[in-house]
């Protein structure tokens, strides 16, 4: 979390926050006892929290620390998480570079102060491992270099592991700073001094040029040129011999040690006049090269063009909850992902020719995001909104609503139609690209809950309109739908548990997980069928938990590129469930989870009985949920039926639970004995979605949402338990053209709080019970599921809701001759909630005030995305 002015580390009192990159936060400060102006910065949590490394950077840093140069930004004090440095008033040498070319004589200037307080550190067994213009700094004074934090000592020699490359990786680019990396870093070879030697050669050569040394189209590219290209020449000569022995590929041919560099900066050779007269020779030998290349490119051409090869790379972004939230674009140029910086989830996008990523402004909140076929706009899920992106500029579009749901997933069809599920579980529905009325595209049949993951064919064949989607229910299956009214869809395949939706690969291909792995097989999009056996093209790729889909993302080959090229195909490992359940005391600290077996991945709705002492949670991924009951030390599992079984409440003795279940198709509400006896009984079945949401304190009412409507707060009257009388059929508490969800009764059962978008977000609202009566909003700045808990006697309570920035809030409510006095609301805590929790029922609240609370383990997954270029079905 950002530290504000005022805030101490230590005896350090922070000033401003300067600025932030890969290695952490920098803030000015104030060393309150020598009352100087200092820099600090604040490890990543996902550093200071690792033992290892933070003694590992503790033990380098004190190396660092011994180093006395007037180049050197001085390293004055380490802290637990944070090193404090000498605060540098000046311009880094990429800024200055960014303006142009800098005079030799300038070049030379600030070349040797860098050479050789490279070779202080050397001299003292410490290697700077990251020499590039950003870590360099312009002052009156002169060079300095910085960021021999991220230095390594020369006593323990750790390997440069893929993980330790991650630590220097700025936000949205590809591992590391490649254009600094020395050829033997790729292969995984440890940096030593001649590493600094290889990275001050290039940014030598991009002060003098003001180009740097090794550019690609792309990191394969850029890696390749730094592996076998070299340099354009620079003059003079001596200065190219120079730059060149730097830049030799093996560390062995290099310059032996920074002296001898800053030796030969310093003595450079006279070099003799050039001869002004030309030579005929050169421009013949030149001519007859242009010659034999333009015959031996003609011959080339002739030939049958050969299969290009597969390349392999990784693109590392921001941390994720979301990691199967990517796509590939259908021209197979870009790559669109979902990310988190500064504490904001958002879009980015990034161009497979570029080393670096763009966030979209708007995009806040986003999942799942989809391609528009021409590749210029972008499909997404945010807020309880279908929105649209275009990439050349302007706010997002909102398309139709689509309520709480973090399992949203759409296609984009040639003809300008958008293919999603509304709400919840239900069939698929189609609506313009360009905004309008959304309608049915897919109709339930016997024994179907929902339909999802719409996949456009993309056969390139105009007017195109089929399209692979799943079912969900008793027989999940894959089937071919098609836009076409009177067309019947066609069972492609049944779907067992970890498998997820396909996606159609032209020609004639379609990809999809299998038991964590990534197959191709033969698809013929005209009949439906598979055929052949699965070629496996990856390993250990994920199945997102939430909505099922795939973490892999396909792109044809682009008809535009030159013959040989073959498909994009992209996927993640690491997408399994990090969600546990955690009790939280009102400051926010954890104070452990309910029980060992609670600590299991994919632990989510939690409700606490009435008494306390048991917990109702759900766990599985979608399509395959169940639920159990934990009490004391014993979990045990309370339904065991294959479908989708999750969402529970309570009845107020504690005696039974109600759920919602799909296994007769729709979610429909069921209620079994809380001891597990007895059968799990029907509640109530109907052609709508429900989810039950809060029983009222006498028993008498179950609240529930229902798809009807745009979403709705639907009133069940209970019959007696035991005269199994005074019960009747549903009605709606609370229906509008929004959509209001997530319902529960006061302690007194005389109120009810829900969240409603009826302000075009979600805000918390509270009526009074039965009704008729006003509407008080209580949140402000968004807010979702709402809690209720008695504190104190006279009708007065607390209110909690989650905000949008995934924080717990609490508002003080008392209640005056009828009328609801609402207080302001305060922040509690971050909950660090996951992706599932956020919308929906992601905590609970104890009477004596413990918060239980779906906790993402971590910050977010790191897993880079991998990426295979022009992959060749076999027989191509």
């Amino acid at each position: 979390m950002p530290l504000s002015p005022g805030e101490k580390l230590g005896p350090y009192e922070i000033l401003a926050a300067l600025g932030a990159g890969g290695f952490g936060e920098v803030y000015k400060a104030r060393d309150t006892r020598l009352d100087r102006t200092v820099a600090i910065k604040v490890l990543p949590e996902r550093i200071a929290q690792r033992d290892d490394l933070r003694a590992r950077f503790e033990r380098e840093a004190r190396a660092v620390a011994s180093l006395n140069h007037p180049n050197i930004c001085s390293l004055f004090d380490i802290g637990p998480g944070y090193m404090v440095m000498e605060l540098i008033d000046g311009e880094t040498l990429a800024s200055r570079i960014a303006k142009g070319p800098i005079p030799l004589d300038q070049s030379l200037k600030f070349a040797i102060q860098i050479a050789d307080a490279l070779d202080r550190a050397h001299r003292a067994g410490v290697t700077h491992r990251d020499v590039k213009p950003q870590n360099i700094m312009l002052t009156r004074d002169g060079i300095k270099v910085l960021d021999f934090g991220l230095a390594k000592s020369a006593a323990s020699k750790p390997a440069p592991t893929e993980e330790t490359l991650t630590v220097l990786t700025a936000e949205g680019t590809v591992m590391g700073t490649p254009q600094y990396m020395a050829p033997e870093l790729f292969g995984g070879k440890e940096a030593d001094a001649r590493a600094d030697i290889w990275a001050f050669g290039a940014v030598l050569y991009e002060m003098v040029t003001g180009r740097k040394a090794f550019e690609g189209k792309n990191y394969a590219s850029l890696v390749g040129a730094i592996l076998s290209a070299d340099p354009v020449p620079v003059t003079p000569r001596w200065l190219d011999l120079l730059v060149r022995r730097c830049l030799q590929k093996d560390p062995d041919d290099r310059y032996h040690c920074m002296r001898d560099l800053v030796l030969d900066l310093r003595t450079p050779p006279v070099e003799p006049a050039a001869s002004t007269k030309p030579h005929r020779w050169p421009r013949i030998a030149a001519g007859a090269m242009t010659l034999i290349a333009a015959c031996l490119a003609a011959l080339h051409f002739a030939e049958k063009p050969e299969l290009a090869p597969e390349t392999r790379l990784d693109i590392v972004t921001p941390p994720t909850n979301s990691p199967a939230s990517f796509a590939l674009s259908p021209d197979g140029r870009k790559v669109a992902y979902v990310a988190t910086t500064d504490g904001v989830s958002r879009l980015w996008v990034r161009p497979l020719d570029s080393i670096s990523a763009q966030p979209l402004p708007g995009t806040e909140n986003a999942l799942n995001p989809f391609w528009s076929p021409d590749s210029r706009s972008l499909g997404f899920f945010a807020d309880g909104k279908l929105k649209r992106i275009d990439l050349g500029g302007g706010q997002p579009q909102n398309l139709a609503d689509v309520g709480a749901t973090t399992t949203g997933q759409g296609a984009w069809s040639a003809d300008g139609n958008i293919l999603f599920t509304p709400i919840g579980l239900s069939a698929l529905h189609r609506i313009p690209a360009a905004g309008g009325q959304a309608v049915a595209a897919t109709r339930l049949a016997s024994g179907e809950a929902g339909h999802s993951n719409p996949r456009f064919l993309a056969t390139n064949k105009p007017g195109d309109r089929d399209f692979l989607f799943r079912s969900l229910g008793t027989a999940p299956a894959l089937w071919v739908g098609s836009l076409d009214g009177g067309v019947e869809p066609r069972r492609v395949t049944a779907l067992g548990i970890g498998e997820s939706a396909g996606e159609y690969l032209a020609p004639g291909w379609m990809v999809r997980v299998r038991g964590n792995a990534l197959n191709g097989q033969r698809f013929d999009p005209a009949s439906g069928r598979l055929s052949g056996d699965p070629v496996a093209i990856a390993q250990a790729v994920g199945v997102d938990p939430f909505s099922g889909a795939g973490a892999f993302s396909v792109a044809a080959p682009d008809s535009s590129s030159r013959q040989g090229h073959g498909a994009s195909i992209a996927w993640r490992s690491g997408t399994g469930d990090r969600r546990r359940l955690f009790w939280f005391n009102r400051a926010g600290n954890n104070v452990g989870a309910p029980g060992a077996a609670m600590e299991d991945p994919g632990s989510s709705f939690p409700e606490i009985s009435p008494d306390g002492k048991r917990v109702a949670f759900t766990r599985g991924t979608v399509g395959s949920r169940d639920l159990w009951i934990r009490e004391g030390a014993r979990t045990s599992r309370f339904t065991h039926d294959p479908a989708d079984d999750f969402f529970t409440i309570w009845s107020p003795d504690g005696a039974r639970v109600v759920f919602t279940s799909n296994r007769k198709g729709p979610l429909d509400l069921y209620v079994k004995a809380a001891d597990g006896s007895g059968s799990e009984e029907p509640l109530l079945q109907s052609s709508d979605t429900k989810r039950p949401n809060s029983w009222s304190p006498d028993g008498r009412f179950i609240l529930y949402w229902s798809s009807r409507n745009n979403g709705d707060l639907m009133v069940l009257p209970m019959p007696d338990p035991l005269t199994k009388s005074g019960g009747s059929q549903p009605y709606p508490f609370l229906s509008t053209p929004f959509n209001e969800n997530q319902g529960v009764f006061s302690p007194d059962g005389k109120w009810v709080a829900y969240a409603s978008n009826e302000s075009g977000r979600y805000e918390i609202y509270v009526r009074p019970f039965p009704g008729p009566g006003g509407e008080w909003q209580v949140s402000t700045g968004g807010g979702t599921m709402p809690r209720w808990r008695p504190v104190g006697a006279g009708g007065k309570f607390e209110l909690y809701y989650h905000s949008p920035d995934q924080k717990l809030m609490a508002v003080t409510v008392s209640v005056a001759g009828g009328t609801l006095l609402p207080g302001t609301p305060e922040v509690l805590f971050p909950t660090h909630m996951g992706p599932e929790g956020i919308f929906r029922q992601g905590y609970d609240v104890a009477r004596d005030g413990r918060f239980l609370i779906v906790t993402q383990m971590d910050d977010g997954s790191t897993e880079p995305i991998h990426l295979l270029l022009n992959w060749h079905p076999p027989g191509k």
